[in-house]
């Protein structure tokens, strides 16, 4: 993308009488990067603002099912699909992936024999 800089270099050799076609080869930008500066007339806005992900509204929700135990992102996403939520799954799982690692383990009970006392076998 063309910084406000590159714009005004455009401008100054356009304005000294460099066709465009030596402007792209001074600069090393793209022929139609130069079209597009010459004819806009004014330096490029800054970066468009950030609009916010589909999944956001329903983050709170996400992470209360969570707190309650329900990490299978499947259930989670038909639970806020009954909200009105438009997503796929992807985004739900991309979401609750990196706070699997918060889940808490569950306790194992190992069953043992003593020595010479075979357990059952099905």
């Amino acid at each position: 993308m063309l910084k406000k800089r590159g714009f005004m270099m455009i401008q100054d050799l356009i304005q000294r009488g460099v066709s465009q076609k030596d402007v792209t080869k001074q600069l090393g930008v793209h022929p139609k990067t130069v079209r597009r500066a010459v004819r806009r007339g004014c330096a490029p806005k800054g970066p468009w603002p950030r609009r916010g992900a589909a999944l956001d509204p329903y983050k709170p929700q996400i992470d209360a099912l969570l707190a309650e135990g329900v990490w299978s992102a499947v259930v989670i996403l038909c639970e806020i699909q009954a909200q009105g939520h438009k997503s796929c799954y992807t985004s739900v799982k991309d979401y609750v992936r990196p706070k699997r690692v918060l889940r808490p383990g569950g306790a194992t009970v190992r069953f043992e024999t003593e020595p010479g006392r075979p357990a059952q076998l099905d």
